[in-house]
């Protein structure tokens, strides 16, 4: 079965929705990776990044691309080897993008999610 989410690993940047702790939702764009048949996106602000804490406190959100909104579940990523791919992913997408080098960093790294369809 393929993973609904594949049809975002081509496009340059998706959007994240996420609750705040009031209960406003909040939304902001992110670039997105995939390795093997899942997505993963990663704040490049490191877990001190708004919507990064904010998915770690209540992982529920959305993501959207055009007109197709997912709803989501956030998991953190802590296996070494998969954080070492999906850096590699990361370099290999946004490879011509200046804003690329943050995503790279160990604090980039530690606030990595695997996102899954609920």
């Amino acid at each position: 079965m393929t993973n609904p989410l594949h049809d975002l690993a081509g496009v340059e940047e998706i959007v994240i929705s996420f609750v705040r702790p009031d209960g406003t939702t909040g939304s902001t764009p992110i670039w997105d990776v995939e390795v093997g048949d899942e997505i993963y996106v990663r704040s490049a602000g490191g877990p001190s990044g708004g919507w990064y804490r904010r998915l770690r406190a209540n992982p529920d959100g959305e993501v959207r691309h055009g007109r197709t909104t997912y709803p989501v579940r956030a998991e953190p990523v802590d296996d070494a080897d998969l954080l070492t791919k999906i850096t590699e992913a990361y370099r290999h997408k946004y490879r011509s993008s200046p804003s690329l080098r943050p995503f790279a960093t160990p604090e980039a790294v530690s606030a990595t999610f695997r996102l899954r369809v609920r």
